[in-house]
């Protein structure tokens, strides 16, 4: 960081640092330098924090969470550093006016591993985190602002067992790809970082020239909300009905359940997937396979002399007598008299055409 800076003999410095990480920066200076950072930290001289406005943040979120008819709201703040309390949860207690303010507010200090990995592993949740999120009222919306503090809330919300966003809904800071890594995705407030970096830019390039900084923190309002899965927004109905035929077509013979084939193809519900596949197939979902079993009964009974019990294993029918009743029902005939039938036809196709000499006429 600094040793490369110090390389490079740059008059000033973009940076995203957090506290210590900023003040080590600062210390490895041979010289200050005009810096603008994007992350919230202590005021020090000669750096300017350029960041989004959190009372938009909290208005936007707070203004969602109204409309899902909760019973509370609360905060959960991810670090620990000078006078986070009074920034975000006084704005968020002056915003949201919770019913008890005491209890609506956990600032906690996650490791920031934890926040920027959505894999990580969260169990144990730590006793306070786990206290606090089990005593809310439920349901209640929940904001995290840190970014990557909704998927953790989120991960820690299942390994505790509490749903999202039926118990818990949560409103995070996450970016885009964050936001959609979780599990279910994560409601978003995103800043436009690329509105905060030209305004970081050009607060460096102001100092560069000599001139002092207008203010120590500059706060932007460009922020916009992006509703996901952990405020209530359900996935669209898209039925993969291709993936569904081409399972049962596969699958049909060896057993398998309308059950199994909603789990391997689709992510709707079963009411959904059974609506639209009719529409579209015309024949429900236990039909289709029905059918496909006996379409191959069919073929095994007229190209092969396999026994009526094999048949009927190989079709995937739980006993004979089963496959024998429903093969009845669909054609008619019983599945030996079917094979009788097939073959006396295909006895008289041959006599046909072995007594046929053909040739050519004289002329």
């Amino acid at each position: 960081g600094a040793q490369a800076v110090e390389q490079w003999q740059a008059d000033g410095a973009l940076g995203m640092l957090d506290d210590a990480e900023l003040l080590e920066f600062r210390e490895h200076l041979s010289r200050p330098l005009p810096m603008a950072n994007t992350w919230l930290t202590r005021e020090m001289p000669g750096v300017v924090t350029v960041v989004g406005d959190f009372s938009t943040f909290v208005r936007l979120a707070v203004s969602h969470l109204r409309q899902l008819g909760l019973r509370s709201l609360a905060i959960l703040v991810l670090k620990v550093g000078p006078r986070i309390r009074e920034r975000f949860v006084g704005q968020f207690v002056q915003i949201a006016k919770p019913q008890n303010p005491s209890q609506a507010a956990l600032v906690f200090n996650a490791e920031r591993s934890l926040l920027l990995n959505p894999d990580a592993k969260v169990t144990p949740v730590p006793h306070e985190l786990a206290a606090w999120l089990r005593s809310l009222p439920k349901p209640v919306g929940v904001l995290s602002p840190d970014l990557g503090g909704g998927g953790y809330l989120i991960r820690c919300c299942r390994a505790l067992k509490l749903r999202v966003p039926e118990d818990v809904a949560v409103v995070g800071g996450d970016d885009t790809d964050l936001g959609l890594a979780s599990q279910p995705t994560l409601t978003s407030v995103l800043l436009s970082m690329e509105t905060i970096g030209q305004e970081a830019m050009a607060q460096v390039a102001h100092m560069m020239a000599g001139k002092s900084p207008t203010a120590s923190t500059v706060r932007l309002t460009c922020a916009d909300l992006v509703v996901r899965e952990s405020t209530g927004l359900r996935r669209p109905e898209i039925c993969d009905i291709a993936a569904a035929l081409e399972c049962i077509k596969n699958e049909a013979t060896r057993g398998i359940t309308v059950g199994k084939v909603i789990t391997q193809t689709q992510h709707v519900s079963r009411v959904t997937f059974h609506r639209h596949f009719l529409a579209q197939v015309g024949k429900t979902p236990a039909l289709a396979i029905r059918d496909r079993k006996l379409e191959e009964a069919r073929r095994l009974l007229r190209s092969t002399e396999l026994p009526l019990s094999m048949v009927s294993d190989l079709c995937g029918f739980s006993d004979q007598r089963v496959f024998a009743r429903l093969f009845r029902q669909v054609e008619g005939l019983t599945p030996r008299d079917y094979r009788k039938r097939r073959l006396a036809r295909a006895g008289k196709a041959a006599a046909g055409r072995s007594s046929f000499t053909g040739g050519f006429a004289q002329v």
